[in-house]
């Protein structure tokens, strides 16, 4: 069976102009107790939208791991912010093995 495929998707805004930040580090991290897993990065295009593309291998690293609690760590002309936790995120289904979450707006900031 192939890796089963998750996307995440979101635009990074200033949060006092409200402004779309290009050229942002977007770094995707599933919580965990004791190692936060790496799942990718990605730098946000000139609309401050990114997609970071990761699979179940990236993430499942123990028997109890269910879905993945994501948060976000972004790096910004020198400054870095990092997200609350997205715990258990349900996305919507693509096709059969892909699966798209969509933060939406993200204020930084």
């Amino acid at each position: 069976m192939a890796d089963f495929r998750e996307i995440l998707t979101g635009t990074l805004v200033d949060k006092e102009s409200g402004k779309p930040l290009s050229g942002a580090t977007v770094e995707v991290y599933d919580k965990d107790l004791l190692h936060n897993d790496h799942l990718g990065t990605e730098t946000t295009d000139e609309g401050g939208r990114f997609r970071v593309s990761f699979g179940w291998a990236d993430y499942k690293d123990a028997f109890l791991e269910g879905r993945p609690d994501i948060f976000i760590k972004v790096t910004a002309d020198g400054d870095t912010w990092k997200s609350d936790v997205y715990a258990e995120l349900k996305g919507k289904m693509v096709d059969d093995d892909t699966e798209v979450f969509d933060l939406g707006q993200v204020e930084v900031g």
